[in-house]
């Protein structure tokens, strides 16, 4: 695995995500303070729940949305186009060779998207409290050891996405116009890969 090839994956995943990532966190921001009655009591919930829980999840989800059916597309027309099966003729690992640079850049990308997620979904939480009289939120009133565990998920929110995508797309069989088939099951595997993996930390109480 070069270094070219793993900031290659990392930038088109990030190009990829991350828009969709500030948004979707801007909306759980605001909607999360839109739904309660006390503003400010909600935003001192919010400062808590987003970095630990809701902004991996929602950076998770959204990258597994867009990437998951990226990464299983492409694996699946290196398979269909057999260009795998050269690989292995030539004696090199499919796995070192196509898996491990989307692995490791999903990794690396998805605590960062998770920081654009939190900073989305407190800004905009704190905004609108404020134009409903709350105080605005002070980036002191974050605790470190949240935002800690939030990225340590969203790590393994990535790795989990990207091989379960990667293993779609490397299993795929079939005809080549089957290739968008097995995009959109890599899509789907990576989402529920991602929930899965969230409902463990929520029964761990690490959510």
């Amino acid at each position: 695995m070069s270094p070219r090839e793993l900031a290659l994956q990392g930038t088109r995943i990030g190009a990829a995500a991350l828009p969709a990532v500030a948004i979707g966190g801007a909306l759980a921001g605001a909607a999360w303070i839109a739904a309660s009655g006390d503003a400010s009591a909600a935003l001192a919930v919010l400062v808590r729940r987003v970095p630990r829980g809701i902004g991996p999840l929602v950076a998770g989800l959204l990258v597994a949305a867009r990437v998951g059916a990226t990464m299983a597309g492409e694996l699946a027309s290196l398979r269909a186009g057999r260009q795998v099966d050269w690989l292995r003729a030539a004696g090199l690992s499919p796995l070192r060779q196509l898996v491990s640079p989307r692995l490791l850049a999903a990794v690396l990308v998805l605590p960062v998207a998770t920081l654009v997620a939190d900073a989305c979904a407190l800004g905009a939480a704190s905004l609108l409290a404020s134009r409903r009289g709350a105080a605005p939120l002070a980036l002191a009133q974050l605790v470190s050891s949240d935002v800690w565990v939030g990225l340590a998920k969203a790590a393994l929110f990535g790795a989990a996405l990207a091989a379960v995508s990667c293993a779609i797309g490397l299993h795929w069989r079939g005809a080549a116009d089957d290739v968008p088939r097995s995009a959109g099951r890599g899509a789907v595997a990576a989402v529920l890969a991602v929930a899965a993996l969230d409902l463990l930390f929520v029964a761990s109480r690490l959510a």
